[in-house]
């Protein structure tokens, strides 16, 4: 295995307490030494990078993704998706359930496991299911997942209704000691809603779905955490409302950690008026105020981490064949008959987000909001403690996951351009400031932004 001096960038290491300008020597895939620049003046079989300018960071760790494999080949693969992560500047990305079949086995998450192993890119962590066919009725084996390799528990994307389902889930974790991750919605009042209850779902004729589906969910769960003492992270947070209670529920004692995606932060409901399918998601994008508020979130340190909630889908799921006419520049107002509305409300949620997270969260850095290590410990330090990974550090010993990231690279989002299969985003075309221009798995070169 080749070894690597990565020369003169600025370390930043919120778990080392380290930020400033260093030299990093990787070796048999570990962190060798990180010392001051030009501490090894020679250096043989040594392949030297010079990064100055860049920020040499702990590789990024994505806690919510949906990797669609088994099942969806046709929207994304283990492949192409740790591909996607590594263009990203990700090293490890935590690989929901609701592929099919549901990862709710150990034989499915060990050949989540074996796909990864062949794809010498990106890490993947299976999250399992917390119930069978994630039917939110009968709980899974949590041990024998475990032992087959999966770091979390979710039913991500459908709520688990059962009170009684997920208190035993949660005094299961607590025993094993990982966390459950929660898709916060009360089904009784989302209704199936297609766009957040507002302006822009009234204007297009589409059904709402108001906050307090999130919210309400969020104090029912938050209410059974601390009750059981167990380590609970909402998913894709996205009003005041949970924020409030989730800041409430820590003050009672609550183990609650809590993420937000880029979209969430970036975009507000009005994206839906150009990008129509592409702008759908559950939760859905929220009000400009809304945005404001999860802002502020982050800057005061109540959101623990930034995910992509990546979400890959084909055209036909979007309904793209029937409803692209609609949406674009060229229909700044559009209204949709009451068939395009049925059409719109049955298109799939999410967006792809592996490969433009990075550079959205780096809009935060440059707008003055948040500090780098600040954006670090979100995107590396916090999601590894999470997921319970001997990871998110440089310290000397630990394995050699790096991202080095450009912070003023200037590009335009070109979904043509991505490794993943899918190219479902609201971001096409947008301008964007900073990105990773290398990406080191186990000390090997996964991805080198360099000869893009």
């Amino acid at each position: 295995m080749s070894s690597i001096l990565l020369k003169g960038g600025r370390v930043i290491d919120p778990a080392s307490a380290l930020d400033g300008q260093y030299d990093v020597l990787v070796r048999d895939g570990e962190i060798a030494a990180v010392e001051p620049v030009g501490a090894r003046s020679s250096l043989q079989d040594v392949t030297v990078i010079d990064v100055s300018g860049c920020w040499i960071a702990p590789g990024l760790i994505d806690p919510h993704v949906h990797l669609r494999d088994p099942g969806f080949p046709e929207k994304e693969t283990i492949l192409t998706g740790l591909r996607a992560a590594a263009a990203g500047g990700f090293t490890t990305v935590a690989a929901m359930a609701n592929t099919s079949p549901v990862n709710d086995n150990p034989a499915t998450t060990r050949y989540m496991l074996e796909r990864a192993r062949e794809a010498h890119s990106a890490r993947l962590v299976p999250v399992s299911a917390v119930t069978h066919g994630l039917a939110g009725t009968e709980p899974v084996d949590f041990a024998a997942m475990l032992e087959a390799g999966a770091r979390m528990f979710s039913d991500d994307g459908i709520p688990i209704d059962d009170a009684m389902v997920l208190s035993r889930a949660m005094d299961e974790a607590k025993r094993l000691g990982y966390a459950v991750a929660l898709h916060e919605e009360d089904r009784a009042l989302s209704c199936d809603g297609a766009l957040n209850a507002g302006a822009v779902s009234k204007h297009l004729g589409v059904s709402g779905y108001p906050d307090s589906a999130e919210s309400q969910r969020v104090r029912r769960d938050l209410a059974l955490a601390i009750g059981s003492g167990a380590a609970v992270h909402v998913c894709h947070v996205s009003t005041p409302q949970s924020l409030e209670l989730i800041r409430a529920a820590r003050r009672h004692g609550a183990q609650v950690t809590c993420e937000v995606t880029s979209h969430h932060f970036t975009l507000d409901e009005s994206a839906a008026m150009i990008w129509g399918p592409n702008a759908k998601m559950n939760p859905p994008l929220r009000s400009h105020g809304d945005v404001e508020d999860l802002l502020a979130a982050i800057r005061d340190g109540t959101i623990d981490m930034i995910a992509t909630d990546h979400a890959p889908h084909d055209p036909k799921s979007k309904r793209m064949e029937q409803l692209g006419a609609y949406f674009g520049s060229e229909h700044p107002m559009p209204h949709l008959d009451h068939d395009s509305a049925d059409e719109f409300a049955h298109a799939e949620n999410g967006v792809v987000g592996l490969e433009t997270a990075l550079g959205l969260a780096l809009q935060l850095v440059h707008r003055s909001l948040i500090q780098p290590a600040r954006l670090v410990e979100m995107m590396s330090l916090n999601p590894a403690t999470l997921l319970r990974l001997e990871a998110g550090t440089l310290a000397e010993g630990t394995a050699a996951d790096i991202t080095v990231i450009d912070p003023n690279l200037e590009w335009t989002v070109a979904p043509e351009k991505f490794l993943s299969k899918s190219r479902n985003t609201p971001f096409a075309g947008m301008r964007l400031k900073g990105r990773a221009i290398l990406t080191i798995v186990a000390g090997e070169i996964v991805y080198d932004g360099r000869k893009a």
